[in-house]
């Protein structure tokens, strides 16, 4: 009976170490301010970095923005434990003036499994071109 209950102790240590066992990520930061921006035919990146700080490989499976107009490209490939690695998040600014504040969802295999981006600014008026009537 003490032979099966020292066995059961140890498989019972085993399996909660595993359970424990996972990929984690740390972002040095997780919102940026791009501030005031002149609207251009163009698109506002900003690439977010993080550490897998967990115990097995992370996999980002999927992320999701708030709108058409924020972007995002990560890593496809599992970055392993003490590795860094890249969120880029983008935003298509053309014909856009105001205020933004964007989100994206990064879905992966840490605890918990949603974590959240943010880009925001605002996006000033393009300056209209000045006319020369005296000609």
């Amino acid at each position: 009976m003490k032979k099966y209950l020292l066995t059961l102790s140890i498989l019972t240590i085993l399996f909660s170490f595993n359970a424990y066992s996972q990929a984690d990520f740390t972002f040095d930061i997780t919102e940026h301010d791009f501030g005031s921006v002149e609207e251009k035919d163009d698109t506002l990146w900003y690439a977010f970095k993080f550490k897998n700080t967990g115990s097995e490989p992370l996999v980002i499976s999927n992320i999701t923005t708030s709108c058409e107009c924020t972007l995002a490209d990560w890593v496809k490939k599992p970055v392993m434990p003490g590795q860094s690695g890249v969120i880029k998040a983008g935003y298509k600014y053309k014909g856009k003036s105001g205020n933004f504040n964007k989100n994206l969802t990064v879905i992966a295999n840490t605890m918990p499994a949603v974590t959240y981006l943010t880009i925001k600014g605002v996006i000033l008026e393009k300056k209209a071109a000045v006319v020369d009537k005296k000609k």
